[in-house]
């Protein structure tokens, strides 16, 4: 494949000025974002995960006393079930 006049695509691809915007006169339209309510649902329950502790302490404390008293036990079936609905 032959590439010929390569000075002219060189100059399509060269930097060009930034043009000045124009002001937005009363008679003219504005750009408009509409957020779908799920969208918004979605922020909602994100900012409250967000603000909710990663660490449930209460939890975590209980199994650890559980485990050095010997009282904590999952069986095997548990365990492999939560890494099916994990696939």
């Amino acid at each position: 494949m032959k590439i010929s006049n390569i000075s002219q695509i060189y100059k399509t691809y060269e930097a060009k000025p930034a043009v000045s915007g124009k002001k937005i006169t009363n008679g003219e339209k504005k750009d408009k974002l509409n957020v779908s309510d799920k969208a918004r649902e979605f922020q909602f329950a994100l900012k409250a995960a967000l603000a909710s502790p990663s660490i449930r302490e209460e939890k975590v404390n209980d199994i650890k006393s559980r485990m050095e008293n010997d009282s904590y036990n999952v069986s095997a079936e548990d365990i492999a079930n939560k890494i099916i609905d994990y696939i």
